[in-house]
């Protein structure tokens, strides 16, 4: 059984409802909608196209929207400019267009500027009307809408868009779970995304800015999670530097029992070919070591010509690191929660699993902490939350190795304890005769109030 979750990037090449049912048979947790494409009504369509598949491979599976971002490109050009090191142009009014061209007033002379991933360099000489002047460090063919990036300039660009904005405010109502905010800098953007959004949905960061990396602590304590970004963070920071961004991000996550996503080139030759390189399934590895709650397919998935070989190739990649001799890291709960009643039963709840040889730690949950409190500790049998609420049972597909299960609602104690067994029953995770570890709170359908765990047989 996968604990690590599967985040799959809808678009052209998946967004039949066939498709998705066999995408999300073969292991997808998490469909993300990338908004930098389409507009409201396609992503509302492809919400629901995900939900009619979901249905029909029998899983629970949660909803990303993903915001577009102040992300910088270059303008439409007629044609594709070729740069040769060493000339000078003008990014800005009277030059190369930009999507922002506000974004490079004021930089200093020597400030770099990286185009197109990183593949073209600029070093600023001065300030014109409505632009910078900048000498072409490394060269190449320029190309329309590729992207700006600024290293180590922290942007005056807010973090959400107007259509940004709008979209959030629709999100609840096209049936997502989730927002990934990207080029997050500062925690207050993520408070004013969850305003609009209002209650429920989990609003997560997308560190990709080293504006953001340098304020990551504060930057997912107020978040409900985070994205590693690799693909503008690689051309942020220094690109050796981001496997410890990695690292760094997923023990703050895990630290606070929320959960992590790693993104960006996971699988990114089987855009092409049928199967990943070595390299590739090392990086899934690996990420799956450093204690990432999912991993992401991108373009994979979304354009690629091979989208269900590619979640096939990360689900056993996952599988493989999972069952191998490597332990997976656990960085222990940060000292504000380790002394909570939660905490500690969560703790217990893995302890006692261990000790007692249980096949599952069953979680009656209302809102889903203490199953997320229990997976920070990476027990090594499966999660099964049982809750009633529908949108916290999809919430908890993103979180490493939870089985959600939505039940109705309890009429007393036996009747929670028979539900939640039989739904782990049904998921596969147990059989009649093994031993679970049960935890649930007192009084029932209270959020934050687990105080009880038990051992006991599956009937």
């Amino acid at each position: 059984m996968k604990r690590t979750k599967i985040v799959a990037t809808i678009g052209p090449r998946s967004r039949d409802e066939e498709t998705l049912a066999a995408l999300i048979a073969a292991g997808v947790d998490v469909a993300r909608v990338n908004i930098s494409y389409g507009g409201h009504d396609d992503h509302a369509s492809l919400a629901q196209c995900v939900r009619a598949a979901a249905a029909t491979a029998g899983r629970t599976v949660a909803l990303l929207l993903d915001t577009r971002g102040p992300k910088v490109r270059v303008g439409t050009l007629a044609d594709p400019i070729p740069l040769s090191p060493g000339e000078e142009v003008v990014l800005g009014e009277g030059g190369i267009p930009l999507t922002h061209p506000q974004a490079v007033d004021g930089l200093a002379s020597g400030v770099r500027i990286l185009l197109a991933d990183g593949m073209l360099e600029l070093a600023v000489v001065g300030p014109v009307r409505g632009g910078v002047r900048c000498r072409v460090i490394r060269g190449g063919l320029l190309h329309g809408g590729k992207g700006v990036n600024i290293p180590g300039v922290a942007l005056s660009l807010p973090a959400l868009t107007p259509f940004d904005r709008e979209s959030l405010a629709r999100a609840g109502e096209m049936g997502f779970d989730c927002v990934a905010l990207s080029f997050v800098q500062r925690p207050e953007e993520l408070a004013e995304a969850r305003r609009i959004v209002g209650q429920g949905l989990w609003v997560l960061a997308k560190v990709e800015l080293a504006e953001a990396v340098r304020r990551m602590q504060e930057i997912v304590t107020a978040s409900d999670g985070a994205m590693v970004a690799r693909g503008d963070l690689g051309v942020e920071v220094d690109l050796y530097q981001v496997p410890l961004v990695q690292r760094r991000l997923v023990d703050l996550g895990n630290t606070q029992a929320k959960p992590v996503i790693v993104a960006t080139q996971m699988l990114r030759s089987m855009v092409d070919a049928p199967v990943p390189t070595r390299a590739e399934v090392a990086d899934v590895a690996n990420a799956v070591w450093d204690g990432a709650d999912a991993v992401m397919l991108s373009e994979e998935t979304a354009v690629g010509n091979h989208p269900l070989a590619a979640v096939q190739a990360m689900a056993a990649a996952a599988q493989a690191a999972e069952s191998g001799d490597v332990p997976i890291r656990v960085p222990g709960l940060e000292s504000g929660l380790v002394g909570e009643v939660s905490a500690a039963i969560a703790c217990a709840a893995g302890r006692v699993a261990a000790e007692v040889g249980a096949q599952a730690i069953v979680c009656a949950t209302t809102s889903g902490w203490t199953a997320r409190l229990v997976a920070s500790h990476r027990p090594s049998v499966p999660v099964v939350a049982t809750t009633p609420h529908r949108d916290v049972a999809r919430r908890l597909g993103l979180v490493w190795g939870v089985l959600p299960r939505e039940i109705a609602p309890a009429r007393d104690e036996g009747d929670l304890i028979h539900s939640s067994l039989t739904a782990a029953r049904e998921a596969g995770a147990v059989s009649p005769g093994d031993r679970v570890v049960f935890t649930a709170g007192l009084p029932f359908h209270k959020p934050g109030t687990t105080n009880l765990v038990r051992v006991l047989t599956v009937p």
